[in-house]
């Protein structure tokens, strides 16, 4: 249990360990009502946990060289968590696809089920920031939440208070992030539906499968080797992320209406050409069904 400088822990647990301490930051520092405001609380804390934690078992094997052991509890934990954030993700989709998810805005008290506060306020909590990397941009995302300590420090922000800080950083509407993610349980879920040539350009035809609206990140892979990131900015967002990589050359195209099932993204290169086409292959938006996000040619 977490006490703003000072933690319980019953068993020896270094994972345990920073979990606790995390909190004295959002617990203590940003005065967040845990009650009221779990996801902020509990999930904040699980993904500075996760940075923290994949940091920590990287120094753990870099003190240690040529120590078998110690990679070897690296790599054991590297299958558990095969990137930053994975396991939160996982859970997060079993948690939809079970029936028993409710929205992040309940309060913590009145939780139907302890899977749906744990998963939900842990998990959901922490893919809201990995997730708003993707909206905004990482380094984006990163300035909003030193931002956010700038401003709320030693205060008691609540949901809005963030969103208003992430818009003002990132020149970007994020209601309708907060609306979906928080007060309801509609998911997210892209496919790629068809893909046929006109006139020398490939047209892929893209669905919204579930109800819940994103931007989209498509990657194309060409046969001669190349890849180009085809950026669709989500309507309501009033704006776009910066380019993350500037080795991968990306074209933006018009917004996708959220009222619209489906969207046709006109690209400039012939079919013969491509490989294969994916949305979001970051694997940072919480799609819930990935088997429709690729395709090859």
């Amino acid at each position: 249990m977490e006490y703003p400088m000072a933690c319980l822990i019953a068993t020896p647990n270094v994972g345990q360990a920073f979990h606790e301490v995390l909190h004295n930051w959002y617990y203590g520092l940003l005065g967040t009502n845990e009650s009221l405001y779990a996801w902020m609380d509990e999930g904040f804390t699980t993904y500075a946990y996760d940075l923290v934690w994949s940091q920590y078992l990287d120094d753990f094997v870099a003190a240690h060289p040529g120590n078998k052991r110690s990679k070897s509890v690296r790599d054991y934990f590297a299958s558990l968590l095969p990137s930053l954030h994975s396991e939160q993700y996982t859970n997060y989709f079993k948690l939809q696809q079970s029936g028993l998810e409710e929205p992040l805005s309940t309060h913590a008290d009145h939780f139907n089920t302890k899977v749906a506060y744990d998963i939900g306020d842990y998990g959901k909590g922490d893919i809201f920031l990995a997730q708003l990397g993707y909206i905004v941009g990482a380094s984006v995302r990163d300035h909003i939440l030193h931002e956010y300590y700038r401003v709320w420090r030693f205060k008691h922000p609540n949901g809005n208070d963030f969103i208003r800080i992430a818009e003002k950083v990132s020149g970007i509407k994020l209601d309708w992030y907060k609306e979906y993610w928080l007060y309801t349980t509609k998911f997210i879920d892209y496919g790629i539906d068809s893909a046929w040539e006109e006139n020398g350009k490939t047209n892929l035809r893209l669905r919204m499968v579930g109800k819940m609206p994103m931007p989209l990140d498509v990657k194309l892979e060409f046969r001669d080797g190349r890849s180009e990131i085809e950026y669709i900015p989500q309507y309501l967002m009033f704006g776009g992320k910066p380019v993350e990589d500037s080795r991968i050359p990306r074209v933006t195209y018009d917004p996708w209406k959220w009222t619209s099932p489906y969207y046709i993204l006109t690209v400039n290169h012939p079919l013969k050409d491509l490989k294969d086409a994916e949305i979001d292959p970051s694997r940072l938006m919480a799609d819930v069904n990935r088997k429709n996000n690729r395709v090859e040619f």
